[in-house]
C-alpha cells in the first residue's frame, strides 16, 4: 500500500487531535463488534471452558450469553486502552511522526491490548488449563488478525485526510499564484468574457476607447504596440477596477505605475508618458481628484 518512501513521510499534524483520534477508536470498535459477531473467528469464547466466576452465574446461563459479555467487555477494555494510547501520542508527538513511527505505535498497541485482555481473560474466565504465557500469545495472534482490518480502515482514513490536505493546500499555492499573477500582470477579457491579453503591469500603457472596442497600448521589447479588443471600455473598466489601471477620461484608461508627469496648462490637465509614439492623455474633471489622490499615496 506504501512504498519505503512514502513510510518515512511526516503525517500531518492535524490528524492527530483527541477528536478525530476518538472517532477512529469508535469506528474501529464498530467494525470489530460487527466483524466478530458475524463471523466469530477463531470460536473466540465458545472454546473456552466457561467455569465462570459464581458471582456472574446470575447473568450467564449459556455459551450465547458468555459470547456476548465477553465480546462487549473485550471491545470495552480494547477501546479504553486504545483511546489512552492515541491520547498520549497526540500529546506526546511534538515532533513530526511519519507513517513509520506510528506503523510501529500500531503493533505497540496490538502488544498492549493483547497483555490486557489476557490479564482480563485469566481473571473473568479463570483458564486454568493454559499457562498465562501461552494465553497471552494465543490472544495476541488472534486479536492481531481480529485487528488487522479495523487498523486498516484506520491507516486509510489517515491516508485520506493526508492526501485531502496535501489537496487543500495544493489549491491554496494554486489560488496564491494566481492572486499573484493578477497583481503582476494585466488581464483583459473581450465582450464574452474570454482572455484576449495579457500583458506585464510595467509594460501595459493605456487603453483606449474606440466605440464598441478599446485600444490596448502596451510595450513589447520597448517598443510600443497596439491591440485591438471587442469590449467596451465600461466593462473593462470594471474588470480592472482593482489594478493599477485606473480611468481618467470617458475615453481612456492609464497605468499609474508609468505616470511620469501631471501637466496642467490653459487646455486642461494631461498625463505625459515620456514614451515615444504615446501622446499625452488629458484627465477630465470627473476623475481628476481620483487620479491625484492615487498620485498622492
Amino acid at each position: 500500500m506504501m512504498n519505503r518512501d512514502q513510510l518515512e513521510q511526516p503525517i500531518p499534524k492535524s490528524i492527530f487531535t483527541i477528536p478525530r483520534q476518538a472517532m477512529v477508536v469508535f469506528a474501529m470498535a464498530v467494525i470489530t463488534v460487527v466483524f466478530v459477531t458475524i463471523f466469530r473467528p477463531f470460536s473466540i469464547y465458545e472454546s473456552l471452558d466457561f467455569l465462570v466466576t459464581k458471582n456472574l452465574s446470575h447473568i450467564i446461563n449459556s455459551t450465547e450469553d458468555a459470547f456476548y459479555l465477553a465480546l462487549a467487555t473485550a471491545v470495552l477494555l480494547g477501546c479504553i486502552m486504545v483511546l489512552c494510547s492515541r491520547i498520549i501520542l497526540v500529546k506526546s508527538a511534538r515532533a513530526e511522526l511519519t507513517y513509520r513511527g506510528f506503523l510501529i505505535w500500531c503493533m505497540f498497541e496490538f502488544v498492549v491490548v493483547a497483555f490486557g485482555i489476557t490479564i482480563w481473560s485469566s481473571t473473568l474466565f479463570h483458564p486454568e488449563n493454559i499457562g498465562i504465557f501461552r494465553l497471552f500469545f494465543k490472544v495476541l495472534g488472534r486479536t492481531t488478525c481480529i485487528l488487522f482490518i479495523p487498523y486498516v480502515f484506520c491507516w486509510l482514513y489517515i491516508i485520506i485526510l493526508d492526501k485531502a490536505s496535501q489537496l487543500k493546500a495544493l489549491r491554496e499555492s494554486i489560488d496564491k499564484d494566481e492572486i499573484t499573477s493578477h497583481k503582476s500582470h494585466i488581464i483583459i477579457y473581450d465582450d464574452h468574457n474570454e482572455m484576449r491579453l495579457t500583458v506585464k503591469r510595467e509594460d501595459m500603457v493605456m487603453i483606449e476607447s474606440a466605440d464598441n472596442y478599446v485600444c490596448v497600448w502596451y510595450l513589447n521589447n520597448g517598443q510600443i504596440k497596439k491591440s485591438m479588443i471587442r469590449n467596451t471600455m465600461k466593462r473593462v473598466a470594471e474588470q480592472l477596477s482593482d489594478s493599477c489601471m485606473q480611468r481618467c477620461h470617458r475615453s481612456y484608461m492609464i497605468n499609474m505605475d508609468r505616470v511620469k508627469i501631471l501637466r496642467r496648462d490653459k487646455e486642461g490637465v494631461f498625463i505625459e508618458f515620456g514614451i515615444e509614439g504615446v501622446f499625452d492623455v488629458p484627465i477630465s474633471k470627473t476623475y481628476l481628484q481620483n487620479i491625484t489622490e492615487w498620485l498622492m499615496k
